[in-house]
């Protein structure tokens, strides 16, 4: 019975040691300095990494590259076994806190280490990223991970200086779950949309075609999907069913989309008259208008393209945020009462000056 309980306080001695603090610690630290060399040579498997959620990038490209990944599990089992050793230690100190209380700084840094360490872990395996969502005013894009909840962009405006550079990128937000709006948010840099552990941040924006501006008999119109013209003078309706920035026709004379970049717009419209359906087609802008539209006397002469802007968004999700900003807490506390601790004792003379 002795022995085993020896053996068990040897254990606990081994578990709180200092030694062993200092061992993990280096290990750790050399582990991932070494690491941080093998990702600068290495571009092609540790590219764009900063961009996922660890276990996500493990799975793509981590694992199946063993000969040069193989340090990151390695240095993270050193940081796990290195927390669990300050845990020990704080576990320790908190049976004997009557006798060792100046030490409450310290201890406060032990305990702020082991919820970062914590927090980590529960962000890599248990968060998740939506890399470069690109969403247009009015939009609304689904949180896949969020079953139920929803980003919608009520507004966008670029900001364009003199020069003709971009300074910045403001999204009016809102965050849905369902249709109860959770939180609203003027997203810009350095100013993310922020709800839980969620984190939206705005990384470009860009323009995309979405219509045309034609030369009427009645003047100037700007023609996109939806949008109704009314031909007074004969009392027909001409209105946009599609918009496509890039079409062609098939070898079978059907209208094929291609692609997002202007090249060769076409129109489906629908032309009518007193709400009775006489003809539905295509209007490429390169063929011409077609015949059945001049037969009617409809006159349209493409001018200028219309643009609408887009906004591209980063979504990230990460549950232990709020656990790791109370271990940072924990650690700047730990700080300054260490810090008061020591040049108390020094003022006290219980320790010896520093040379």
């Amino acid at each position: 019975m002795a022995t085993d309980k020896t053996f068990a306080q040897s254990l606990w001695s081994w578990c709180c040691s200092l030694k062993l603090t200092i061992v993990l610690a280096s290990l750790a630290t050399l582990l991932t300095m070494g690491g941080s060399l093998v990702m600068h040579f290495n571009p092609r498997v540790f590219s764009g990494m900063d961009m996922q959620v660890l276990n996500d990038w493990w799975q793509l490209r981590g694992a199946d590259n063993l000969r040069l990944s193989w340090w990151l599990p390695a240095a993270g089992i050193s940081s796990v076994l290195l927390a669990l050793n300050t845990l020990c230690c704080l576990i320790d100190w908190l049976g004997k806190v009557k006798t060792r209380w100046r030490k409450s700084g310290e201890y406060c840094i032990h305990c702020g280490f082991i919820l970062i360490v914590t927090a980590f872990c529960w962000g890599g395996f248990g968060g998740w990223r939506l890399p470069e969502q690109v969403l247009q005013v009015g939009q609304t894009l689904p949180l896949p991970e969020l079953p139920g909840h929803y980003l919608r962009l009520d507004h966008f405006q670029p900001v364009i200086g003199d020069s003709g550079r971009p300074l910045d990128m403001l999204s009016d937000l809102s965050l849905l779950r369902g249709d109860l709006v959770l939180k609203q948010e003027q997203v810009k840099t350095n100013t993310p949309l922020i709800y839980g552990g969620l984190v939206v941040v705005p990384v470009s924006f860009g323009q995309r075609a979405d219509g045309f501006r034609f030369a009427t008999a009645n003047g100037i119109i700007d023609l996109r999907q939806g949008a109704q013209l009314a031909l007074a003078d004969n009392g027909l309706d001409l209105q946009v069913l599609n918009f496509w920035p890039d079409a062609a026709r098939s070898g079978a004379g059907q209208v094929v989309y291609r692609g997002d970049q202007l090249n060769n717009p076409a129109f489906e419209f629908v032309l009518s008259r007193a709400g009775q359906p006489l003809w539905r087609g295509w209007y490429l802008l390169r063929e011409g208008l077609p015949q059945e539209l001049r037969r009617h006397g409809v006159i349209l002469r493409p001018t200028d393209p219309l643009g609408r802007y887009y906004s591209v968004l980063t979504a990230n999700y990460d549950p232990g945020a709020y656990l790791a900003l109370v271990g940072s807490v924990f650690i700047g506390v730990g700080v300054w009462l260490a810090l008061f601790s020591f040049y108390y004792k020094r003022a006290r003379g219980d320790r010896p000056d520093v040379a």
